[in-house]
């Protein structure tokens, strides 16, 4: 199969059409596949061997769409590295995947010095904004190369990106996506939506192009609609760029969306061109979902995946962001919808057998676009599977209807007494706080119960509480053994670049009493 045949259609069908905007610069589908096809040539020339794997530490840029197309038409594999990481973290996922290129922007030239030392198997770094010693330019690397797409054919199971999990439970590992799931992970993009994208569609990029998730925007390439790259997240300038572009789309994480709520002087801008607004990687708490709804309207979508899916496993539609009418149907609002088209998707108990509705028991699926392996793991690739179906790890119940509930994270399950205690359940009391604008909560040893339950904290601008007014919110509304024996007050909660809270790293900072 050819790697570009899916993202070659746009540039021949709306060649003049505008592709990219970036910082004001606007970019047709010819030029930007032309751009393309000279990097992948340029590539080319370094001599690595097909399924080689390229690493990319860049910000949001057109450069990172440009090397991700590139990397899949020259044959090569991308492995895309967390911006918000430090060397020592970057070395380790570049040893682990045996990187021999790395691509990446003049602001981690420090760092990237620092990574070179640790991986002697990089041997070229490539310097996407050139001028950086010792760095070969990305732009020389293309200068020169044709415009045609090179010559070059793989196989459905060839490897085309090693995507790292976020490393919340431990060290992080290598996701293994092939070219023949990724073209049947875009197909299932684009038949899973409600409503066609094309032409006239503006999508905007918010979160890290390099994230799985942020990957969306090949489903607005391929269909000719236009990609707004913003370099970094401000609710200003967000709000700004949908009323001077016409966004119609957005992907943005519930961290992203309340701060953009709360914003003084939202109504000042003209948001009516948005048709779709996409949410997910972490929970929505009801309260802001609600006021996002009165706010926007009835435009919202939520999505459930991971990694290992390379595509969203369940879809919630704006039919079902219901804030007025049937508490069975209000109720589907802390749902994350039902399973996608393409996804068999189940929960199950311990035996693997499907849990009656209402009953907590762990989500498998299956499907044409779900990863292959973990890079190098054979026994944590054969722990994940039983008889095919992928054990995620996420712990949930279903309704009568299909609509799927997320509980917690397995692995994040607290065991006081006896007792199980899902974090989330206790995160949405202590969210009841007028005061409280974030939580996480962990368990913590104790000699006595084994764990307790603790609530780490952040306050809103210029709000007070005491953990005695937390523990009083959450006894008003859980069992006495789920409310929080410590409760802590942080500036900020652990995240990675797309506002997951690391939970790992809370237990080993503020693990203690």
């Amino acid at each position: 199969m050819k790697p570009g045949l899916l993202i070659d259609w746009p540039a021949a069908r709306y060649p003049d059409a505008t592709a990219v905007v970036f910082e004001g610069e606007r970019t047709s589908f010819r030029e930007f596949d032309a751009r393309v096809n000279r990097l992948a040539h340029g590539l080319r020339t370094l001599g690595l061997a097909r399924g080689a794997r390229v690493g990319v530490l860049l910000p949001n840029r057109p450069t990172c769409m440009e090397i991700f197309f590139a990397t899949q038409k020259a044959g090569l594999a991308l492995v895309p590295l967390n911006a918000r990481h430090g060397a020592a973290e970057h070395a380790w996922v570049l040893e682990d995947a045996a990187a021999e290129a790395l691509v990446f922007g003049r602001e981690f030239a420090e760092t990237v010095g620092a990574v070179r030392t640790r991986v002697p198997g990089l041997r070229t770094v490539l310097a996407a904004d050139g001028g950086v010693p010792g760095a070969l330019g990305l732009g020389d690397l293309a200068l020169g190369q044709p415009e045609a797409e090179p010559d070059v054919d793989v196989g459905e199971d060839d490897l085309e990106r090693i995507h790292y999990t976020s490393g919340t439970s431990g060290r992080p590992k290598g996701v293994v996506i092939t070219h023949g799931q990724s073209c049947h992970r875009l197909v299932q993009i684009l038949i899973n939506l409600d409503q066609p994208i094309g032409p006239g569609d503006v999508n905007l990029n918010v979160g890290p192009l390099t994230h799985a998730a942020g990957l969306m925007f090949t489903a607005y390439y391929v269909r000719g609609a236009t990609n707004v790259i913003l370099e970094r997240f401000e609710p200003e300038t967000v709000l700004a760029a949908i009323e001077r572009l016409r966004v119609t789309s957005v992907l943005l994480v519930p961290a992203m969306l309340v701060r953009m709520l709360r914003m003084p002087g939202l109504e000042r801008y003209d948001l009516r061109s948005l048709r779709r607004i996409w949410y997910g990687t972490a929970p929505m708490p009801l309260g802001p979902l609600r006021e996002a709804l009165r706010v926007f309207g009835p435009i919202f979508r939520q999505n459930y995946g991971m990694s290992e899916a390379s595509q969203p496993l369940t879809f919630l539609g704006p039919e079902d962001h219901v804030v007025d009418g049937p508490a069975e149907v209000v109720r589907r609002l802390r749902s994350a919808g039902r399973p996608a088209l393409g996804v068999d998707l189940r929960v199950v108990g311990d035996e693997g057998k499907p849990v009656k509705p209402g009953e907590v028991g762990e989500i498998v699926y299956r499907s044409r676009h779900m990863f292959s392996e973990y890079w190098r793991r054979p026994d944590e690739t054969a722990r994940a599977f039983r008889d095919g179906w992928f054990l995620s790890g996420d712990l949930a119940t279903v309704d009568e209807a299909g609509y799927v509930y997320i509980v917690d994270r397995k692995h994040d399950l607290i065991i006081s007494g006896g007792f199980n205690i899902y974090p989330r359940e206790v995160e949405e009391a202590v969210l009841r706080h007028p005061g409280v604008a974030e939580v996480a909560v962990v368990g913590v040893p104790d000699e006595e119960w084994g764990e307790v339950v603790k609530a780490v904290c952040v306050l809103k601008a210029g709000a007070r509480a005491s953990a005695d007014e937390i523990v009083a919110v959450c006894r008003e509304r859980l069992a006495g053994y789920k409310k929080p024996r410590i409760v802590e007050f942080v500036p900020e909660l652990p995240k990675n670049a797309y506002g997951k809270v690391e939970r790992r790293r809370l237990k080993e900072t503020r693990g203690g009493t």
